[in-house]
């Protein structure tokens, strides 16, 4: 009796031993020199450099200059968007400002933003849309956010222009 216990016992052992070694070889690790998606997404991610963009501003007030600037500046920080050269294909931000009261400037500025789209500096621009707004010095920055964020809007409605 004590030799067959021992005889299952050791059977079962080898069997146990053949269902690891079995599990193991199905479940072998991939490669991970070789994954291919990974590789091509990252290739896209290196195509994709920003929507172009170019920052146009008129006038002679200092808070719409400061505007245009704040602009600039989101947009020159922002992956989203790159600034562009007069003869790139872009999204131009026209910008016309002009101070809401002329005895003080200092209080504020009226602008006007038309965003257009051009192949370069000699085609006529297509017109895209337009926004008026008033700006202080207390909110140049969100107003500049803003006219980003309506930016990235406006890209996106017409990303077809781009291809």
């Amino acid at each position: 009796m004590r030799k067959a216990f021992g005889f299952i016992l050791v059977l079962m052992f080898v069997l146990c031993m053949s269902v690891a070694v079995f599990a193991e070889e199905k479940k072998s690790v991939p490669d991970s020199k070789n994954k291919p998606a990974s590789e091509e997404r990252v290739e896209q991610v290196a195509e994709v450099t920003g929507i172009p963009v170019v920052v146009v501003h008129n006038g002679d007030d200092v808070l719409g200059g400061t505007l245009a600037l704040k602009l600039k500046e989101h947009f020159g920080k922002s992956v989203l968007f790159k600034l562009a050269g007069e003869d790139t294909k872009s999204i131009r931000v026209n910008i016309e400002s002009r101070s809401e009261f002329n005895e003080r400037p200092e209080i504020g500025s009226a602008y006007s933003v038309v965003w257009t789209f051009a192949e370069s500096e000699g085609v006529v621009p297509f017109y895209l849309k337009q926004e008026l707004g008033l700006v202080n010095s207390r909110n140049v920055e969100n107003g500049a956010a803003a006219l980003m964020n309506k930016t990235d809007k406006v890209a996106v409605e017409y990303k077809y222009l781009f291809e």
